[in-house]
């Protein structure tokens, strides 16, 4: 716990996220310009997202043990440090074999963001999480919603897009002073044999829980779902509606405005409903907007109400999914929302790719019965956690 206000460190943690949110966004609208600048093909500098994605499984599959020994702060401070440096170097690198480098550490700095930020948020509330962890996230769409805007203003005034990735770096690097001057309280113990008994005996614990793998299943479904949507929404309506480019576009962008209000609905209903029910809600709606995306192809308006539906719904789904990891495994948070964060992002490189391939090679029906087994299936794992996590204490 730090050891300063809860409201400064959600502060903080949103000021993150939301440069965190635009960096990101940021990266496809400049692909074609870093293809030029390393002389590469468009397909060839793509990879960077790959890239991005490993670099974030890397540090989310070995930092939640660490996070649990020796607390948030130095992942934190390092993870703001890795993205400060990286970040720049991989915008402006020459050749792809050194972009694609210097993305994977970016991508490692991301992960440690992700993890640390939202276990911060979690520990400064720990009695209401859910909406802060709503709100959190809220910041990161918003920022999602802005650098794309802002890659295209700076294009227009200065000939690049890459600005916005600058300005970022510049942030992060302002965020991590303002993070070495903050003070961790923990839990100080002499390590003995035991210790190291028990800390192994405490891990063996936390991954045979039916409860981690229950929510983790559920958040590789909801990544199927979420960039299964946005990545492919207008390529789906080109396709289906024959509708121009340029409108497609805005189909995607009003399924992102709706996700980042998803989560802005989140952060005001998890002050009414437990975790549980607030899942419940989401995820009904997801599955209502995937059934209007199956039985409305070809039909732009009923496509339109189906992504914006499952952008609406879809979007508390993961902040609430963090905020049971919390209160489920309070002794073990790192672990557990390692894995979950771990699990996203297993779930970002495949699922998106499976939904693509659907699309463009079997047919959109395909396409849209995916999405909505996806959807299916997050809801009767929740109605499987419900049963088990019955028998305790409410979530």
């Amino acid at each position: 716990m730090f050891n300063t206000k809860p409201r400064n460190i959600l502060i903080l943690a949103c000021s993150l996220f939301l440069f965190f949110g635009m960096f990101n966004a940021a990266i496809g609208p400049v692909l074609g310009e870093l293809a030029e600048q390393t002389g590469s093909t468009l397909a060839a500098v793509g990879s960077v997202l790959t890239f991005l994605f490993l670099g974030s499984l890397t540090t989310q599959l070995v930092a939640g043990p660490l996070i649990d020994r020796y607390g948030k702060k130095p992942l934190l401070l390092i993870s703001l440090l890795a993205v400060a440096v990286s970040l720049p170097a991989f915008t402006n690198a020459h050749s792809l074999p050194l972009m694609l480098s210097m993305v994977f550490f970016t991508g490692m700095g991301q992960g440690g963001l992700d993890l640390g930020a939202n276990l911060a948020v979690s520990s400064a509330y720990p009695r209401n999480n859910t909406p802060m962890l709503n709100l959190l996230h809220f910041f990161f769409g918003l920022g999602a919603i802005l650098g794309p805007a802002v890659v295209s203003l700076t294009l227009v005034k200065f000939g690049s897009g890459l600005f916005v990735h600058w300005v970022a770096a510049a942030i992060f690097l302002l965020l991590a002073i303002i993070v070495f001057a903050l003070k961790e309280t923990r839990l100080e113990r002499e390590t003995n044999r035991d210790d190291f008994q028990i800390l192994k005996n405490s891990a063996k614990s936390v991954y045979l829980s039916p409860t981690l793998w229950l929510i983790c299943a559920m958040i590789l479904f909801f990544v199927g779902v979420e960039y299964g949507s946005g990545s492919w929404a207008n390529n789906y309506m080109t396709l289906t509606t024959g509708i121009s480019a340029e409108n497609g576009a805005l189909v995607t962008s009003a399924y992102f405005a709706a996700f980042t209000l998803g989560r802005l609905g989140g952060a005001a209903l998890g002050r009414r409903f437990n975790r549980v029910s607030l899942l419940l809600i989401a995820m009904i709606g997801t599955l209502v907007g995937t059934t209007f995306l199956v039985l409305g192809r070809g039909a732009i308006g009923l496509s339109i109400i189906g992504f914006v539906l499952v952008g609406l719904f879809i979007g508390p789904i993961y902040p609430t999914s963090v905020g049971v990891m919390v209160t489920a495994f309070p002794n073990d948070q790192g672990k557990a929302v390692g894995l979950l964060t771990a699990m996203g992002s297993i779930g970002g490189l495949s699922m998106p790719w499976v939904a693509g391939v659907l699309l463009e090679n079997v047919s959109p029906l395909a396409y849209t019965l995916f999405l909505l087994s996806e959807a299916a299936l997050m809801l009767i794992l929740l109605v499987t956690l419900g049963k088990l996590l019955r028998r305790g204490a409410t979530i």
